[in-house]
């Protein structure tokens, strides 16, 4: 990833994220022909950590959507690069040709009805297209420690949990909307299978952390970029599903 993306993040202070950022950054980068236009659709675009720095590769023309305006105009307030836009947008309403890079970060794990998704990605984008998705392993370590935060949040208890957070200097980079909880937990095998319905296919999976997320969640005042890397050669190693979560290159078949 160029250095000067990092500009316009604020995931340098976060590893877990940043990671997520270079991943996506360095599969577009290397995956367009010089010369061409990049057109990437970044769905739940959030603050525009991701979206924002992903307007310094060449040639690339951003358009980041999301359903939460105040999160919104954070991005929007945020963004200074001419080829990056954002959108209060469902992605059923977005046009999707001539899109090469759809990005899904995140995301899937909070919407109930993500088939609608998958199933208008696979009829209406271009045969060239490639999705981007990165999830959390559904039954993975971050998964499993974070259960007692989502009880608390069914408990109502969210401003309790944003203060204590406040309190361990914890911040939220990413969204401002706190009221969506992980509804569906994947799998490789689950997201393979239900690709496969949409005639989409999986060709590049990368395994994501061990225990990374769950000290970046929970002890927001250990300094991360050392253990990061550590943790991430671990998981490199480690079986699939003691992974923290997956990053996914998805082609039609």
């Amino acid at each position: 990833m160029r250095a000067e993306a990092l500009k316009y993040t604020q995931y340098t202070e976060y590893p877990c994220h940043l990671s997520r950022l270079e991943w996506l950054y360095d599969t577009i980068e290397n995956g367009h022909k010089n010369g061409t236009s990049a057109e990437v659709l970044d769905v739940g675009a959030g603050t525009g950590n991701i979206t924002i720095p992903l307007g310094t590769i060449p040639d690339a023309d951003i358009l980041g959507i999301d359903l939460h305006q105040p999160t919104l105009d954070i991005a929007i307030a945020a963004n200074t690069l001419p080829n990056v836009r954002f959108k209060f947008e469902y992605l059923q309403d977005s046009p999707l040709k001539g899109k090469e890079y759809i990005i899904l970060t995140e995301v899937l794990e909070h919407i109930g009805p993500y088939h609608e998704i998958l199933d208008y990605l696979g009829k209406h984008s271009d045969k060239n297209m490639k999705l981007l998705i990165t999830i959390p392993n559904g039954f993975g370590p971050f998964e499993i420690a974070m259960q007692p935060l989502y009880l608390m949040r069914k408990m109502g208890l969210n401003n309790f949990i944003l203060k204590v957070k406040a309190l361990l200097g914890k911040k939220e980079p990413y969204s401002q909307n706190y009221e969506t909880p992980h509804v569906n937990f994947f799998t490789i095998g689950r997201l393979r299978r239900e690709l496969k319905q949409y005639k989409l296919k999986i060709t590049e999976i990368k395994k994501a952390y061990f225990l990374a997320p769950i000290i970046e969640t929970y002890l927001p005042f250990i300094p991360l970029k050392t253990i990061a890397k550590i943790d991430q050669k671990i998981a490199n190693v480690l079986p699939a599903f003691l992974a923290s979560g997956f990053y996914f290159r998805i082609e039609h078949e």
